[in-house]
């Protein structure tokens, strides 16, 4: 009878609490409480409740709970502040914070701030951690992806992921905080051990704590609120505080959720029990912290590129000749000083990536930092991609410097477009946020296809295997023209340009995911729109390309591709030593599929084989041009269209 006394307590006081929350979320500060009236009954009474509701509570037990939980981190990290038992109520205030000292799950009070406590008030575990991987620690899905508070980025943990899952001892969610950038969005589902994010500094951070992972794990209570509890446990045989506060209610009982606790290693006086240490998870380099610039498809933008950088705001100033140890990135970078009254609208610089400079897909972003004029200890990078906007926080302070060899940071992993469909310009964008008279630098960004590296890399291996007619009045067909053009000649007559890949290594049947023709930009300032399709030549076994099997003698796939180059992005061709302007095809995997699926293909004699032609409708005397096999300034086909190719057998 009891216990069914104390659900039913429980129960009111829950909804009285409830309600209370309720009017405090809405800017009431009224409290609903018990009548006057029956204030003096209900003392006894009340008090008689809590009597046995104490004496019949059962203490849970860990047989009942289900450990779930895995390192948030890969290999061995050090803990540098604990869980505070009595009370992890900083923010919260209820109740309020014990001061002078953090309970551990001993039961023991260290003093804070202090090497094993950290601070007082504390609800989580934080590991130290510099810019290093942060991990899922269980399944479930992201219900926050980015600041804590939107409106101030040095509050509370800043940047940060939370996770729910449901398991069958409750709902719980975890908390990772301080992070420089995100690897997931908001309500994506995400698997135990995935990447979320890279750690940092980011919300109010101070002094001896520096760079660090902030822990958490809440679990949702009674009263359908959710508190913050120890995934370490309890493990004094005195009760908890943290669970017997507020009672009758009281909050979630701290028991161990670690299926494999982090590993852990202790520094500075901690006593070897602070925390349970378990295996350590074997290290990944995935996303990688540095771009991988093998990979085809990236896009690297430097300061110098003046059609994709810009700084705005005074007192910007340039260093030149400084690439050749590392020092920056493509011989200058530009700094500034942080004056008191900057804001992140007052004093800025922008990279801008161009229509097509991008496939689309998901990249990782990376900011190279230079070893000198680079010691905020926070930059802000907001990345607008695919009509979305995210951002990282980096302590340049720690890169490519004495003990920080590093020279590109992590900036986050986000989704880009073509730049064709966005309303908002696809751009990364830097200001300064650390203190006034820190130094912060622009040097070069770049965006790697996350999908990594293409399963096939394909030049076009003969002169006649790229084929199409000279624009002139003429419009004359060739296979050793220096350049391939795409659009109408000057007579109104279509050019229909082939592209021709050989000995193609790809089971019969393989799914193909991707598939896009990387092109080399040959020309002068071209503004005209084209509006072009790709097609395939049916014929897993076409031939090269001759005056009697020319591109529009070929059967077409059924499958085809729509590509609009509209008059904002500028082709010319950059002598060196500026690099080439490089374009991509969109997505060509549907075609590649059609002729991959043919009975007839044979893996690595088959070729893969694309015809561009107008657009149906689309008329005028407009062209553009590609660098064909035969360019004359470089080893034939150096330039020339190459296939890219990722498919799973």
């Amino acid at each position: 009878m009891a216990a069914d006394i104390g659900r039913l307590l429980s129960h009111q006081v829950a909804s009285l609490e409830s309600r209370n929350a309720f009017n405090k979320s809405r800017g009431d500060n009224t409290m609903t409480t018990l009548p006057k009236k029956v204030f003096p009954f209900g003392v006894c009474f009340l008090g008689l409740l809590v009597y046995l509701y104490l004496a019949t509570r059962v203490p849970v037990s860990q047989a009942q709970v289900t450990t779930f939980l895995t390192p948030p981190y890969f290999g061995t990290k050090t803990v540098s502040t604990i869980f505070d038992h009595q009370y992890p109520t900083l923010y919260d205030r209820t109740p309020p914070d014990v001061p002078g000292g953090s309970m551990h799950r001993d039961g023991n009070t260290y003093p804070a701030p202090g090497p094993c406590a950290g601070y007082s008030g504390h609800a989580g575990v934080d590991y130290v951690m510099v810019y290093d991987y942060v991990l899922a620690a269980h399944s479930g899905q992201v219900v926050k992806a980015g600041w804590m508070r939107e409106n101030d980025r040095r509050y509370g943990l800043g940047l940060m992921v939370e996770i729910q899952t449901t398991v069958n001892t409750g709902t719980y969610t975890s908390r990772y905080g301080h992070l420089s950038a995100l690897t997931v969005q908001n309500n994506q589902p995400v698997v135990q051990q995935k990447v979320i994010g890279i750690s940092g500094k980011t919300g109010h951070v101070e002094g001896v704590h520096g760079l660090h992972l902030h822990f958490e794990i809440h679990k949702r209570h009674t009263n359908d609120l959710f508190y913050p509890v120890n995934p370490y446990g309890w493990g004094s045989t005195n009760p908890d505080p943290w669970q017997n506060s507020n009672l009758p209610i009281g909050r979630p009982a701290s028991v161990n959720l670690w299926q494999n606790a982090p590993a852990i290693g202790f520094t500075g006086g901690c006593p070897q029990q602070m925390y349970v240490s378990g295996t350590p998870l074997l290290p990944s380099n995935n996303p990688p912290l540095a771009p991988d610039l093998t990979n085809p498809v990236h896009r690297i933008i430097d300061d110098s590129d003046t059609n994709r950088f810009v700084q705005f705001g005074p007192s910007w100033q340039t260093v030149n000749n400084c690439g050749s140890q590392g020092q920056c990135y493509g011989g200058t970078y530009r700094w500034r000083v942080r004056a008191s009254g900057d804001t992140y609208n007052s004093a800025y610089a922008q990279w801008r990536p161009r229509v097509h400079d991008l496939v689309v897909g998901t990249y990782d972003v990376y900011a190279y930092i230079p070893n000198q004029h680079a010691n905020t200890v926070l930059a802000f990078y907001r990345i607008y991609h695919n009509n979305k906007v995210h951002w990282a926080g980096i302590d340049q302070s720690r890169f490519n410097k004495p003990g920080y060899s590093r020279t590109w940071a992590y900036l986050g992993r986000y989704d880009f477009d073509d730049g064709l469909n966005t309303f908002q310009a696809q751009q990364i964008v830097i200001y300064h946020d650390g203190d006034v008279a820190q130094e912060m630098a622009a040097d070069a960004v770049a965006l790697v296809l996350a999908d990594g590296p293409p399963d096939l890399n394909l030049p076009i291996a003969l002169g006649s295997d790229d084929a199409g007619p000279y624009p002139d009045y003429n419009c004359n067909y060739g296979e050793s023209w220096q350049e391939i053009y795409l659009g109408r000649c000057y007579t109104g007559a279509e050019v229909v340009s082939g592209f021709r890949f050989s000995n193609v290594d790809i089971p019969q049947g393989a799914v193909i995911s991707r598939a896009h023709i990387h092109f080399t930009v040959d020309g002068y300032l071209e503004i005209d729109p084209l509006l072009l399709r790709f097609y395939g030549d049916e014929d897993p076994n076409s031939p090269t390309f001759s005056p009697t099997n020319r591109p529009e003698d070929r059967s077409l796939t059924a499958a085809w591709r729509r590509w609009y180059i509209p008059g904002t992005d500028t082709w010319s061709w950059e002598p060196p030593p500026q690099p080439p302007q490089i374009r991509y095809s969109p997505n060509l995997a549907s075609i590649a599929q059609e002729i991959v699926n043919d009975a007839e293909w044979q893996p690595g004699g088959s070729a893969l084989t694309f015809i561009v032609k107008p657009q149906l409708g689309f008329s005028g005397t407009d062209h553009r041009r590609v660098m064909a096999y035969e360019r004359p300034d470089a080893p034939p086909g150096t330039y020339a269209a190459r296939l890219l190719v990722w498919f799973d057998e």
